[in-house]
């Protein structure tokens, strides 16, 4: 038997797709069950059993009584965000190891819930990421090693390549709310809360420093199916941190035909020696053959912005072959729950764990403040209560 068991909680069209896929191909993991809050909304509920029906294991109604099940040591967590506080709490209260979605919560006071939580179960936990990704580990080595000499600029950018582009109707202008209400529909999601979360964890992560202020903006540019449900398909923020340092940090979805690949995944470090570009696409191979290119695939009616393997699958989605790179952005999910068993295994906190993760969901937040404004938020922000 496998050493670790794990309770998936979000089933399918969620990233559990390939988290459970992930958890399910190592040998020291075992899936054991799906679950969810006894009243969770029942079209989730739906597409929880179909992904335990996915994997042939039991749908467990009540979250509680599973997370009593002593075979579960680790909770694989993709409840919705307005959820997510609450759940990710009741799973380390139970003493659960917890791999969480991103981004950690939907507001500051959620956040910080959890990571009081962790703190006070003596767990760990670990915010799925890109800090683990080679690219990533070879910028914050060029930091590390001194070779772009004192560091003063980051900047982070992830530009997702699905959907179909060129939509949004003519004259459309974003204005933004400082309140955020909801953060996911079946059309879209809130591009600089959901790619954002990238990117801005990416400039914490690498300059190790806490933000001390934001000025954003959002935008509805691309797609209309996001500025039918009021959220922006684009999202830029500013961020001044602790001693003097900058950062900008860009996520955005750009179509499926804007990209060879799966979108634009950068990271520009400005420091006194000089100035050094990693990229996730490099370096790559670039294949022309006479295999079919890419086509805009079919428009699924419960993702029409691609976003789930198993609605791609069911709309027929060409992969994209046109860009190889050697250290394939496929590695991010693998490389990421693989650190996170091995923190478990030598009994170590995970870098993104969940104090690391909780200043990423305040500074989006207050991008979404400075946006509404016009000016730039100082944080940190206030606490409701």
């Amino acid at each position: 038997m496998s050493k670790y068991g794990v309770l998936l909680v979000g089933g399918m069209r969620s990233h559990q797709e390939d988290h459970a896929a992930t958890f399910a191909a190592r040998s020291d993991c075992h899936l054991v069950a799906s679950s969810d809050e006894r009243d969770a909304p029942e079209e989730l509920v739906e597409l929880n059993r179909r992904l335990a029906d996915a994997w042939d294991i039991p749908y467990i109604p009540d979250l509680d009584e599973a997370l009593a099940r002593d075979d579960v040591d680790i909770v694989s967590m993709c409840a919705d965000v307005e959820r997510r506080g609450r759940v990710a709490v009741r799973c380390a209260q139970a003493g659960k190891h917890l791999y969480l979605d991103k981004p950690l919560a939907g507001t500051v006071e959620d956040a910080e819930a959890i990571v009081e939580a962790v703190h006070q179960a003596g767990v760990r936990a670990q915010m799925f990421s890109f800090i683990h990704t080679p690219w990533a580990r070879a910028a914050k080595r060029a930091i590390e090693t001194g070779r772009v000499g004192e560091l003063k600029a980051v900047h982070a950018e992830n530009l997702f390549a699905k959907g179909k582009a060129g939509t949004v109707p003519e004259g459309t202008v974003r204005h933004e709310k400082e309140q955020v209400a909801r953060f996911t529909f079946v059309e879209a999601k809130r591009e600089m809360f959901d790619m954002g979360v990238y990117a801005v964890g990416l400039v914490h992560w690498l300059i190790g420093r806490k933000a001390e202020s934001v000025f954003a903006l959002t935008g509805n540019y691309v797609f209309a199916e996001h500025a039918a449900v009021d959220v922006e398909d684009f999202g830029a923020l500013a961020i001044s941190m602790e001693g003097g340092v900058s950062a900008t940090a860009i996520g955005a979805r750009i179509g499926w035909m804007s990209h060879p690949g799966g979108g634009p995944l950068r990271v520009v470090l400005i420091g006194t020696e000089g100035t050094l570009i990693v990229d996730g696409w490099r370096p790559r191979v670039e294949v022309y053959n006479d295999e079919a290119d890419f086509t805009l695939p079919r428009v699924h009616p419960m993702d029409p912005m691609g976003m789930w393997a198993s609605t791609n699958r069911e709309a027929n989605v060409m992969p994209k072959r046109r860009w190889t790179a050697f250290d394939n952005e496929s590695l991010v999910q693998p490389n990421d729950v693989a650190t996170f068993v091995d923190c478990l295994e030598r009994d170590q906190e995970p870098e993104m764990n969940a104090r690391a993760a909780a200043p990423l969901v305040e500074v989006i937040l207050a991008g979404y403040v400075s946006a509404a404004r016009g000016e730039a938020v100082r944080l940190p922000l206030p606490r409701q209560g």
